[in-house]
């Protein structure tokens, strides 16, 4: 064995290899750690951001709803004179309240024909969407929204779980 080889330079060198990889160590868990609190923070900021868009769809969904009693009213008629289909749908609907007031039942009468022109108007999107129009030309022709199209057409393709 070499002279420069002796047990104490080998024993030297193997504490250099040690503290080397000790260090080499640190140095990754110090990255990994960055690494985590980096993603923790981007989650965190994530979670805050869905929060504020929940919140803003909450609001704009209660928007929605004080908006539709107003508007039910005012959109019934051009619903009902848009084609011969719709035409069928006013007169059921006329029989159906018809048939409520013979039987002495006043109440939710109102209720129930805002959901009956709700369902018309979903359906008449839908119908239209199929049919290849865009957005824009519904609401224009249906006299709704345009936003209010948008999250109608958008919740009615989102899967049902």
């Amino acid at each position: 064995m070499p002279e420069y080889l002796d047990s104490e330079t080998l024993s030297m060198l193997f504490d250099i290899v040690l503290i080397l990889s000790v260090a080499g160590l640190w140095i990754l868990w110090w990255r990994q750690v960055k690494q985590r609190r980096n993603i923790e923070q981007m989650l965190a900021e994530a979670s805050t951001q869905l929060q504020e868009a929940t919140l803003m769809l909450n609001q704009a969904l209660v928007q929605i709803q004080d908006l539709q009693p107003q508007s039910e009213s005012e959109n019934i008629a051009p619903i009902a004179a848009g084609s011969a289909g719709n035409m069928l749908e006013k007169e059921q609907l006329k029989q159906k309240i018809r048939e409520k007031v013979s039987e002495g039942v006043t109440v939710g009468l109102e209720e129930q024909s805002q959901s009956t022109a709700n369902i018309s108007q979903v359906a008449q999107m839908l119908r239209l969407q199929r049919e290849g129009a865009t957005p824009e030309k519904i609401a224009q022709q249906l006299n709704i929204p345009l936003a209010q199209i948008k999250l109608m057409l958008m919740l009615q393709s989102s899967p049902k779980v």
